[in-house]
């Protein structure tokens, strides 16, 4: 998604004419990765966390939180931005040894990758250099202190790609510094000789053109098995699961214009995902698993040779490299490729922000999470669960406008929820309306209910809000939690949920309205929520309807 001085209402009539417009603002990968992963725009340099610093959850997390397995393969470092935005939440890119704790000490089952401490470039044994973990980490990996199944050669990590001894949760070091391939000295030389670095957009003459594979090859793991390898972890669960893979030094190419480098990187990454396709057809179906392609962000304002401000396509004959322009060393606001296919990838469509006039219709990169948690919170196991209508007018802009031993829960009049006002609000038109009480009576023995610590939540989760072929994501949908007026005492409500247009995900995922435990969970309670919509000020007119649901969890 481009920056804020580019926006998408104007990026299709700026954003190609405007040097300016692409180079200035762009995200970062650790904000990218973060929206990508969590559905929440932060600030460039943190990851996981919002631009107030609190943890925003994300897919991986909800995957196993739904009884299924993740985990993150790169070809860069393990804690790297990318992989790192699945597994940490911390305000600096930089903490390298905070992120590595809290991924090597934390949840992922398959964590895959670079940035081996004992390894140089060339993928060569080399005085140890503790950047990306420190050394008691590492001991710790490989004492087996961790819970990980842990290797650090390309020939175990390739026997799990063969399905040899394969662990239930595995962490795979290749034996390299930070990239598998494209820091490799043979590589480095080449490029350096035919001028690698220059930005004026100007094609490179015969003689200063390398082609791909040209330069000596470090011996080392492939991204395509590594991929193959954490697809034998996960797969053994059968709820299913979410993995991540990146061919992540293609942006490093990108920011050093290295064409070679880039093609070189972007060959290992589609093989990646022949493999997940060849994967699927095998082993499951595209009824069940979705797969998604995209990238975090632009990087080397890369199209063909031109004079500014316009647009040109790259051109080329197959086995030459193509005839290309770069024109920066850094990030760029530019428009990204998202391929879907799959269980809900058509879901996409619902989520279109616009069409821009080069690369078509465009979604915003928050939503990519977003779909993710909507298609598994629809899929998510509860207790028991009812659904609330919601029901809003937007108008065209300018107008005004209970038994013993049971666990049970009941909405009082289910009459729906209307949300009215449509005052404006910044960059968002607010619509207020009131959550029906929802009560909850909990009557078990403390050994049902699972001894002092047991008790119960409920949450609440939207599904998108529909007028014709008009749609609004369930992101735009928040609530503040409240306690009725026969709730008891001990009782704890949710905390505030805020919109995307206020920086968090909304109700596309399940929040939680309210929760007790002991002695407290015991008698009827009553939890309510006033529920506000925080529409675009351009969301088209309509009458919009959807639904609440809302789950009751026993836990002990």
């Amino acid at each position: 998604m481009p920056a804020s001085r580019c926006s998408l209402s104007r990026w299709p009539h700026s954003g190609w004419l405007s040097g300016s417009c692409a180079r200035h603002g762009a995200t970062d990968s650790a904000a990218a990765g973060t929206a990508l992963a969590s559905g929440v725009k932060t600030v460039n340099g943190r990851i996981g966390v919002d631009a107030h610093g609190n943890e925003a959850k994300n897919v991986a997390q909800f995957a196993q939180e739904t009884g299924r397995s993740a985990g993150v393969v790169s070809d860069v470092p393990f804690a790297h931005a990318t992989p790192a935005s699945w597994g940490a939440h911390v305000a600096s890119r930089g903490s390298n040894h905070e992120i590595a704790e809290q991924m090597i000490y934390g949840d992922l089952d398959v964590i895959i990758g670079a940035g081996h401490p004992l390894f140089d470039e060339n993928s060569q044994p080399r005085t140890a250099n503790w950047q990306w973990m420190t050394e008691g980490q590492y001991t710790d990996l490989q004492s087996g202190n961790t819970g990980f199944t842990f290797v650090e050669t390309s020939e175990e990590i390739e026997a799990v790609a063969d399905g040899i001894d394969v662990p239930e949760r595995f962490f795979g070091l290749a034996p390299a510094a930070t990239t598998l391939q494209y820091n490799r000295d043979s590589l480095a030389q080449a490029e350096a000789r035919r001028g690698s670095g220059r930005t004026d957009g100007e094609p490179l003459t015969a003689d200063q053109q390398l082609a791909p594979f040209e330069a000596d090859r470090n011996d080392i793991v492939s991204l395509p098995d590594m991929t193959r390898a954490g697809l034998n972890v996960l797969s053994q669960n059968d709820e299913g699961f979410f993995l991540m893979v990146e061919a992540g030094a293609v942006d490093w190419a990108g920011h050093a214009n290295a064409t070679t480098g880039t093609i070189e990187e972007m060959i290992a990454f589609n093989d990646s995902v022949e493999v997940v396709n060849d994967w699927v057809e095998q082993n499951s179906s595209w009824d069940e698993t979705l797969v998604i392609v995209t990238a975090d962000h632009e990087t080397g304002y890369l199209e063909g040779p031109h004079g500014e401000p316009q647009w040109t396509s790259m051109s080329g004959t197959a086995g030459e490299l193509p005839t290309d322009g770069w024109y920066s060393g850094d990030h760029t606001n530019h428009l990204v490729p998202l391929f879907a296919r799959g269980a809900g990838a058509e879901l996409f469509y619902d989520y279109i922000k616009g069409t821009d006039p080069v690369r078509g219709a465009y979604v915003d990169n928050i939503d990519v999470a977003l779909m993710n948690f909507e298609l598994w919170g629809e899929d998510a196991e509860a207790r028991d669960s009812d659904g609330i209508p919601l029901d809003v007018t937007i108008p065209e802009l300018g107008d005004p406008g209970t038994g013993p031993g049971s666990l049970v829960i009941s909405i009082a009049q289910n009459n729906g929820v209307e949300l009215t006002g449509g005052h404006n609000i910044g960059d968002a038109r607010r619509y207020l309306g009131v959550l029906p009480t929802i009560s909850v009576t909990d009557s078990r023995a403390p050994a049902q209910a699972g001894g002092e610590n047991g008790g119960w939540t409920v949450s609440g989760q939207s599904s998108r809000l529909e007028s014709g072929t008009n749609v609004l994501a369930p992101g735009y949908l928040g609530w503040s939690p409240a306690l009725a007026n026969n709730s008891r005492e001990g009782v704890t409500e949710g905390a505030p949920v805020r919109t995307l247009l206020r920086g968090g995900v909304g109700l596309a995922q399940p929040q939680t309205l309210g929760s007790a435990v002991g002695d407290n969970r015991l008698g009827t309670t009553g939890l309510t929520a006033e529920v506000a919509l925080e529409a675009p000020v351009d969301a088209p007119a309509g009458d919009y309807e959807g639904e609440l649901t809302v789950s009751l969890f026993p836990v002990d």
